[in-house]
């Protein structure tokens, strides 16, 4: 097996960018790991599905993004490179193994079933799934007028009540509706974070690909989204711009059906995860011979781990006991393009062309870009 890089967790991912807002903001028990500094007034926008490297080579069509200051080499994800693992961290400041919501699809064992979030409502209790308080909780209870600007049918999803929860929620659909509802909450006077999620960037990458007039018209309308906001709020505010993951566009050439391989589902009780990042959890007693067969069979394509090296190795940060087996028994990281398809488990999922989840600098770099003061 090839050495697998490792997310920076408490030095440079995700799940440290709001507790460094909130200590320049002046909320006391979290510290400035970043270095970003102090402000009154903050609007941190998360683009889904915008990675660094994807952002580098599209300069022409983004000349506000160009023009922000880049913090250092970026920030990281944590492992998976995916929406669920890096809210989570987003949401709470925690790692994958500290919050618990370690993937796309991922086991759940005080429900018997797997978990969702994307599609997520009530069911299981959000709140109890993910009981850690989150930043923007502890921001509010320090004084902070804290809102989310995000979709409307995004208010009272699960995974925004396990990982967002704490905000007051303005909902907003366009672009032009989201300037101004965080104009609208950045009116009052005092301190002020403002939480963004823009969603079309990764919708389309799915399915077109980053390689396509569609992904890079989309591009420029994030551009100028924030050349719009930048404007309509002032240079008073500072803004931080930021992803969930990166994206690599995977022909179909480099689909690999794990269906259709006996062995790699002999002793598979569920299939989980996502086509860059998947798990597999045992039947009982069938385990070392499960992660045995992903190893072999997928030599080449993928990194296969045991559940007890991955955490070991802290591929998702310290993990707390109670949490530890919602991580499949084994874990295959595609290399490369490669799409370790499930027709069975998820078919629309197997056949998007653009996919995340795995440890390419494409899928788990994402940009940190500073405007203001």
């Amino acid at each position: 097996m090839t050495d697998l890089r490792l997310p920076p967790y408490g030095a440079g991912t995700i799940a440290e960018l709001l507790p460094s807002v909130a200590a320049g903001l002046g909320v006391r028990g979290y510290a400035d790991v970043l270095g970003l500094g102090d402000a009154d007034r903050v609007v941190v926008i998360l683009v889904d599905g915008l990675g660094r490297v994807a952002l580098q080579r599209h300069t022409a069509i983004t000349p506000v993004l160009s023009g922000l200051t880049s913090w250092a080499s970026g920030l990281s994800t944590g492992f998976p490179s995916t929406t669920t693992v890096s809210l989570g961290s987003l949401g709470t400041g925690l790692p994958p193994g500290a919050h618990g919501l370690v993937g796309t699809v991922f086991w759940l064992p005080e429900a018997d079933r797997t978990l969702s979030p994307l599609g997520w409502r009530d069911d299981p209790n959000p709140i109890a799934t993910q009981p850690e308080p989150t930043v923007l909780e502890r921001v509010a209870a320090a004084g902070v007028a804290v809102t989310t600007v995000s979709p409307r049918s995004f208010e009272q999803s699960g995974l925004t009540r396990a990982a967002l929860r704490g905000a007051r929620y303005r909902g907003a659909d366009g672009l032009g509706e989201r300037v101004g509802e965080v104009c609208a909450a950045l009116a009052a006077p005092g301190r002020s974070l403002v939480y963004v999620y823009l969603g079309d960037l990764d919708k389309t990458g799915h399915v077109h690909g980053q390689d396509s007039e569609h992904w890079r018209t989309e591009l420029a309308l994030v551009d100028r989204f924030v050349e719009l906001l930048c404007a309509a709020v002032g240079p008073a505010t500072r803004i931080v711009l930021t992803a969930d993951h990166g994206m690599v566009d995977c022909p179909d050439s480099e689909r690999v059906d794990l269906d259709a391989d006996p062995a790699l589902n002999e002793g598979l009780a569920v299939l989980a995860g996502e086509p860059r990042a998947r798990y597999g959890y045992a039947r009982p007693g069938a385990a070392a011979d499960l992660v045995a067969a992903w190893q072999e069979r997928l030599a080449g394509l993928a990194d296969v781990l045991s559940r007890d090296d991955a955490v070991a190795r802290g591929l998702f940060g310290e993990v707390e006991p109670g949490l530890v087996d919602r991580i499949g028994d084994v874990i295959a990281i595609a290399r490369g393009q490669v799409v370790l398809a499930s027709p069975r488990t998820d078919p629309v999922i197997s056949g998007l062309r653009g996919q995340h989840g795995a440890l390419s600098e494409a899928e788990y770099a994402v940009p940190l870009l500073l405007w203001g003061p």
